[in-house]
């Protein structure tokens, strides 16, 4: 009987890892460009011990907790607004299809024009970054409510408030779940992007930094950082959306 997909994920992020290394040790890979977990470790300790990781790791987190938590408020009350409000959508949904299929890192140049170069840039390009995934996936969960559960809940609850909290958002929590599970990837991917083009702070800096100076251990460890950030958040995602199953039934 198969285990279950987190340990066999476990299990092969540890056999690459060993890869990597044996790779690294017997010299079938340059270390000089690919680097090794031995290398890797070694300058995560430097950077900690020196103060630069522990600067960098909170000025991301603090760039994408508010950033993230800004567009989850709003891309979960635009979702809701856009898809329970038919007449309000067919208004809304063109500007919002407009501004996510153009290319975020094309409108930092606006975005630094407008707010200048610091938090508040980096803070305006995260949301831009994470926002509409969340958003559109929940336009469509409660849009794809069931019209005929929606009219026979209409008659017994009265209210559009109350069919909307009681039957539409509990039937569109898989949707709500994915889309933020995709905003989370987007909104470190935004984070590293506004660390990288505007401030050159944080994670996204360090990772600059250390691209310039050839240091790419360094570089994955920032790289490893991020990565590390999505499965911890996912996981707790995956708890939160365990949690609400409740809730649905």
């Amino acid at each position: 009987m198969p285990g279950p997909p987190m340990k066999h994920g476990n299990r092969y992020t540890i056999a690459a890892i060993a890869l990597w290394q044996i790779l690294a040790s017997t010299g079938a890979i340059n270390v000089l460009i690919y680097s090794s977990p031995w290398k890797v470790l070694e300058a995560a300790r430097t950077l900690q011990s020196n103060g630069s990781l522990d600067t960098a790791l909170a000025q991301s987190g603090k760039l994408f907790g508010v950033g993230f938590a800004i567009a989850l408020v709003v891309g979960l009350i635009g979702g809701v607004i856009i898809g329970w409000y038919r007449r309000l959508g067919a208004l809304l949904d063109p500007l919002v299809s407009i501004v996510y299929a153009a290319p975020r890192i094309a409108l930092v140049p606006v975005i630094i024009v407008a707010a200048g170069i610091g938090f508040q840039a980096q803070l305006i390009t995260v949301v831009l970054t994470a926002v509409f995934p969340i958003m559109i996936n929940v336009q469509a969960g409660v849009a794809a409510a069931d019209r005929n559960l929606i009219q026979v809940a209409r008659g017994y609850l009265g209210t559009s408030f109350d069919v909307l909290r009681t039957v539409a958002l509990p039937g569109a929590v898989p949707h709500i779940i994915s889309g933020v599970r995709q905003g989370i990837a987007q909104g470190l991917i935004g984070v590293v992007v506004a660390e990288y083009l505007i401030g050159s702070q944080g994670i996204g800096g360090l990772i600059v930094s250390a691209g310039q100076s050839l240091d790419d251990s360094s570089a994955f460890v920032g790289v490893i950082i991020m990565s590390l950030a999505a499965v911890i958040l996912t996981m707790l995602l995956r708890w939160v959306e365990r949690r609400l199953s409740y809730w649905r039934q």
